[in-house]
């Protein structure tokens, strides 16, 4: 069995896990939960369909990467036949994804701030806006995938770079590598469907590409979290002052909902940036301390698509209506009755 093959089954493993439990959420959302506004039921099926079909792309696509020295080969492993230019479009919007999902997640925060601080502008998620809104995060995840088409589509000099390093440096200088390379990667690189990111030209200045992409793709990912650290510490610090403006069933519920939110915040980080923070930095910084890298790096990936299960399965263990309505529908257990407080006094008084 190759290494694409292992790869693959755990790909595909966590899009059945995500498939489910993000069907869950949503069969759940919309048929059995009352108490969540309607507003902010229809973010938690955008976003349980964001993540089942993030899952799903990885899974057609089969995106790989390998880091070598100062580049970073990013492609498809995909065996299905799919055509070149549609396997290219599945990795780079799997690639976009990225961007999407913590733009979503700010949109969230956006949403919970207002809700929570009683503003007008709230209103304006009410409705069609739900739907604007829900639209929006693919404005930073279209930009992310053009960005990746445009800046990193591969050239003469990235495909001779990737050739020289295939030959020279694996085959040379780590000659051991040579049954590796050609077990692990039975293909021609110029045919693969490929995108290559090699900051630096041969006399080590910064690539005009790479510094527009690592600009583009920074800009994007940091400008959706300052939003959400704004608008989370924001509700930290005046949730105790603000709910007062709430019924106690619904200060509980609005407790829940920053919970929730911020382990959704804390999902990406762990398993989508985190990840991707040493195979995209790698290629930038190996040159300037004169390292010598080979990484298969598309092993993370893996560790990528247990995002989607975590959000769902999170979300819905800290709201407490679904923990309800699971022990009811699925473990058929009855909910506690809360014991009648005058019963209790009394039982206490006879005894």
């Amino acid at each position: 069995m190759s290494l694409f093959d292992i790869a693959y089954i755990l790909t595909k493993i966590g899009f059945c896990i995500s498939f489910l439990s993000n069907f869950v959420l949503i069969y759940l959302t919309i048929f059995h939960v009352k108490q969540v506004f309607v507003t902010y039921k229809r973010m938690v099926v955008y976003f349980a369909v964001i993540g089942i079909l993030f899952a799903g792309l990885e899974v057609i696509g089969r995106p790989f990467a390998h880091n070598f020295n100062g580049s970073l080969i990013f492609f498809s492993s995909s065996k299905l036949g799919v055509p070149h230019e549609l396997l290219l479009l599945s990795i780079s919007v799997w690639g976009g994804f990225y961007s999407l999902i913590i733009a979503f997640i700010a949109v969230q925060f956006v949403y919970r701030y207002l809700s929570l601080f009683g503003t007008k502008a709230a209103k304006k998620f009410d409705g069609y806006g739900t739907i604007v809104w829900g639209l929006y995060p693919i404005i930073p995840g279209a930009i992310y995938t053009y960005a990746f088409h445009i800046f990193c589509r591969p050239n003469d000099y990235t495909d001779g770079y990737m050739r020289y390093i295939f030959l020279h440096v694996c085959f040379n200088i780590f000659p051991f590598f040579r049954n590796e390379v050609l077990s692990t990667y039975e293909f021609n690189i110029s045919e693969v469907p490929r995108f290559i990111m090699v900051p630096y030209d041969s006399d080590g200045h910064l690539r005009i590409e790479s510094l527009q992409n690592i600009s583009v793709d920074l800009f994007l990912v940091c400008s959706h979290y300052l939003i959400i650290i704004y608008c989370g510490l924001g509700m930290h610090f005046n949730m105790k002052k603000e709910l007062e403006k709430f019924s106690v069933p619904q200060q509980k519920l609005q407790r829940q909902f920053f919970k929730a939110l911020v382990i959704q915040s804390l999902g990406p980080t762990i398993f989508l940036v985190l990840p991707a923070a040493p195979v995209l930095l790698t290629p930038v910084v190996a040159p300037l301390l004169d390292m010598e890298v080979h990484w298969k790096t598309g092993w993370l990936f893996s560790l990528i698509g247990l995002f989607p299960p975590f959000d769902s399965v999170a979300f819905m263990l800290i709201v407490t209506e679904y923990k309800k309505i699971i022990k009811k529908k699925f473990l058929k257990q009855e909910p506690e009755v809360p014991k009648d407080p005058s019963t209790t006094a009394l039982s206490v008084r006879m005894v």
